[in-house]
């Protein structure tokens, strides 16, 4: 690693002037070689780590930093300006210049720490042939050592955007002046917003808590969409609703019913949360190895979880327990040194302003500025979350309301959330916010399990219930997902560059089902022994073994560690087979939890590497739960 900085350092001409953006100024160093570029080729650097973003297939591009006394230029790229650096594709022979560009802005890579270093974006320049990548980033870091990181590319293509960003070197923090570095102004334009820093601990965490709670937990029946099916005509949902409760008043000549009125609304006072103890709750999630938690707020219905002026008499404060959940709840968590995040539905299926935006094709946008911004607003400041994690931000019966813009507003929020908040140095967003909207990490859909690398950092939400986030009491045993499937979509989301967000359903008294606990707690016995390759890790140049996808593979941050864990229980005397490893004169094995015993291992003729199990394995020990973790350090 150290050849290739210093290789790195001499290979680059770079002198970046000092930014203004920011409260204080930051020192530039300058590289001079002007001979020589550094060459990169991105489908190689692919199999660097996480950050590094590979171009979709089948482009390959090669990028160069130099400056413009360099020779060894492609023919496509004679002629150009092409400081401080370009991008050439193999494929179709065009240069990309990434010089000469304008709006440049900065802020610290750490919003927390100001010392640590800058990112330098640069936006909105001219580039040729029509299509040229609209942004160049320069992660500059603080290292009074000396020692420089290599660069990390990565390459984006949203709406035939390309973006090519890399470390080059480092800038430290003048602080004669006693000033600290401030961040800068957010414009609510995404093109603005997608280059803010993300905190690091949500790339470190790797796994939280999903907990939904609502009216919905109240009949508890198959999932919680129970308003919106009830009101469309679902059999299954009418019928059991005016044989338990009473007439919901739906489609009465198709299901007649002779009994009370009782509407959904009715609902709301049988929430009564009598056996809640947050500080309970609390402690399942920390004991389950998860970082962080994001409890609802608000569902479709419209019913929040808080005081909220906006849903007068329609919150878990007026009406039923008589309760700030969310209030009582985030207490609790930040005792257990848990971080926060809040979801938050964006629409409301039968909100009279929802309705009429709709049938004014979004010409007006009465229920976002009466209802939604506010209430996110009073949201934010009141309980100050690490997430805003907003879901539903459209009807397809409407397909105006998917328009992150023009309808939900969500950048006007979102530079409010980065400049004014009182968490905007600190909170991260999904990007569940309607059409083209950029978040602190990806959303994929309900349960994604793409089982691939995803360079750009994410997140799955994933129910232990197969088919519903609220608690259902209609499922039997077999309707929940076992320890080891969720510890099987945790390691694979993981090794993928994701993070998994594992749902639990409270019950309408309060209480967590004991099944709920019971995985929870395994999975956090599993964590304890096996978290080193789970937590602060990164992923391998190969994900899993192809030959056998029960085997998946996580680094540590430095590289030095590569972890194997195996969904296939080692049996003492017994061996087990990795195909993607190669071997290094220091290599040493060892199986998590195993006292340290060191593992013997030999090498077949194709190169697959034979890893041996003694007999005196401790079993008790290893909280196996269906996976295992052999441990490689100096591997390739």
């Amino acid at each position: 690693m150290a050849s290739l900085c210093t290789c790195i350092l001499a290979a680059i001409a770079l002198s970046l002037p000092t930014v203004d953006s920011l409260a204080c100024s930051y020192s530039f160093p300058d590289y001079h070689n002007p001979q020589t570029c550094a060459r990169y080729d991105l489908t190689e650097l692919s199999l660097r780590g996480p950050y590094n973003i590979t171009p979709p297939y089948p482009y390959r591009f090669l990028v160069k930093v130099c400056d413009l006394a360099a020779t060894d230029l492609p023919w496509a790229c004679e002629g150009k300006d092409l400081a401080p650096a370009y991008a050439y594709s193999v494929e179709t022979d065009e240069c990309y210049q990434l010089g000469n560009l304008e709006n440049d802005f900065a802020y610290p890579l750490d919003p927390m720490n100001s010392s640590v270093g800058i990112r330098v974006a640069y936006t909105n320049g001219v580039g040729g042939n029509g299509v040229w990548p609209r942004a160049v980033i320069y992660d500059l870091y603080c290292d009074t050592s000396g020692f420089n990181p290599p660069p990390e590319f990565a390459y984006e293509y949203p709406e035939y955007t390309y973006r090519i960003t890399w470390r080059t070197g480092y800038a430290c923090p003048s602080f004669q002046t006693g000033q600290n570095c401030s961040l800068p102004k957010f414009e609510s334009s995404w093109d603005y917003l997608r280059f803010r820093t993300v905190p690091k601990w949500f790339e470190k965490a790797k796994f939280g808590i999903f907990v939904c709670l609502g009216l919905y937990s109240v009949p508890a029946y198959l999932n919680e969409w129970y308003w919106e099916k009830l009101m469309t005509g679902d059999p299954r949902y009418v019928e059991f609703h005016n044989k338990n409760y009473g007439c919901s008043g739906v489609q009465p000549d198709k299901f007649p019913c002779t009994g009370p009125p009782f509407t959904f609304q009715d609902f709301a006072p049988m929430l009564k949360m009598e056996l809640f103890d947050p500080d309970h709750w609390a402690s399942v999630i920390k004991n389950a190895g998860a970082k962080y938690i994001v409890f609802t707020t608000k569902h479709c219905s419209g019913w929040t979880n808080f005081p909220s002026p906006q849903h007068w008499n329609w919150n878990s404060m007026d009406v039923g327990p008589h309760l700030d959940i969310t209030g009582n709840l985030t207490a609790s968590i930040r005792k257990q040194g848990l971080y926060l995040g809040l979801y938050h539905s964006l629409n409301e299926w039968y909100h009279p302003l929802y309705l009429e935006d709709q049938k004014n094709n979004c010409s007006t946008t009465s229920f976002v500025d009466e209802i939604i911004m506010p209430t996110l607003k009073d949201m934010t400041i009141k309980y100050k979350p690490d997430i805003i994690w907003a879901d539903a931000p459209g009807e397809n019966k409407s397909p105006c309301t998917h328009d992150s813009v023009k309808y939900w507003k969500a950048p006007e929020f979102f530079s409010w959330l980065y400049n004014e908040s009182p968490v905007k140095e600190t909170v991260l967003t999904n990007t569940r916010w309607g059409s083209n909207a950029v978040g602190s990490f990806m959303e994929g859909g309900d349960r994604f399990t793409p089982y691939t690398l995803i360079k750009n950092k994410w997140e799955t939400p994933y129910t232990i219930q197969k088919s519903s986030w609220g608690y259902d009491r209609v499922e039997d045993l077999s309707s929940f997902w076992n320890t080891t499937h969720c510890l099987y979509i945790l390691v694979t989301t993981v090794s993928c560059n994701g993070n998994l967000l594992l749902n639990i359903g409270p019950m309408a008294d309060g209480t967590i089902d004991p099944l709920f606990e019971e995985i929870l707690g395994e999975m956090g016995q599993w964590l304890t022994v096996n978290g080193e390759a789970i937590y602060n890790s990164i992923p391998w140049s190969h994900q899993n073994d192809t030959p056998a996808e029960d085997i998946w593979y996580t680094a540590s941050e430095d590289w030095q560690n590569v972890y194997a864990i195996s969904f296939r229980a080692p049996t003492p005397g017994g061996k087990l087979v990795l195909q993607q490893p190669r071997l290094t004169k220091q290599t040493t094995m060892t199986l998590l939890g195993a006292d340290g015993i060191t593992l013997d291992f030999t090498v077949d003729s194709d190169g697959g590497i034979h890893v041996h199990f003694p007999t005196n394995l401790p079993f008790a020990k290893l909280a196996g739960k269906g996976a295992w973790t052999i441990k490689m350090t100096n591997v390739t």
